[in-house]
């Protein structure tokens, strides 16, 4: 019999794309207690799931819209997936996929009518319109393996001599202008964060005092 996994959540990284297929990183928390006599408790596991282009596409939903859903992805573990490829701890070959409802968002009854609760509730809704337009300006730059705070890459000091071109910075702030972020992922050393490349578009985000950007290993 073949192997079964069941990976139940929100996507926790971008989407990569190599063609023909997808990957992107879920995230399953342990239960908090073990059965009683067993020493060891089960903590989180990150899974890279692999999905086909066909079957991403049956879903209907725009790759930057991705990380907001919750998902049940079925499959078989998998220890062939390049390591490149596979951030998460484990691979799945992903067999089914469905987007499932959030339980965030399910009814959990009406406060009551001028109570504390209510008011909580009432900005809630407010606010919500706010954070839709929050998310569809949300972009993903190809080839993005994660995201990093500025304060964290390291630029050697070759860089920080000279002053990016005007028409590259022309070409950064134009993006940030439209997307919220850099044109393509900043290039660094995986293991020591220094900036390998793309300096035009640190020294344009750190102008623009972006809070992250996108990164490539």
């Amino acid at each position: 019999m073949a192997h079964k996994i069941s990976v139940t959540g929100r996507p926790t990284s971008s989407i990569q794309d190599y063609g023909k297929y997808l990957t992107f990183d879920m995230e399953e928390k342990g239960s908090p207690n073990a059965p009683k006599g067993i020493p060891f408790q089960s903590k989180a596991i990150t899974y890279t799931v692999v999905v086909s282009l066909k079957q991403f596409n049956k879903l209907n939903i725009k790759k930057e819209e991705f990380s907001q859903k919750r998902f049940l992805v079925q499959g078989e573990p998998c220890l062939d997936i390049p390591f490149e490829q596979c951030t998460g701890e484990i691979g799945v070959i992903c067999m089914q996929i469905q987007e499932i409802e959030d339980k965030g968002k399910e009814n959990k009854g009406t406060p009551k009518k001028g109570s504390r609760a209510q008011k909580q509730e009432e900005n809630k809704k407010q606010e919500e319109p706010k954070k839709e337009e929050v998310k569809k300006q949300i972009f993903v730059p190809k080839g993005t393996r994660n995201w990093m705070s500025l304060e964290d890459i390291k630029v050697p000091e070759t860089f920080l001599q000279f002053t990016p071109g005007i028409a590259k910075q022309k070409i950064v702030e134009e993006s940030i202008e439209k997307n919220g972020t850099v044109d393509k992922p900043i290039i660094i050393d995986p293991e020591t964060h220094e900036l390998l490349d793309s300096y035009s578009r640190y020294y344009v985000a750190k102008q623009r005092k972006l809070d992250r950007v996108p990164v490539h290993y």
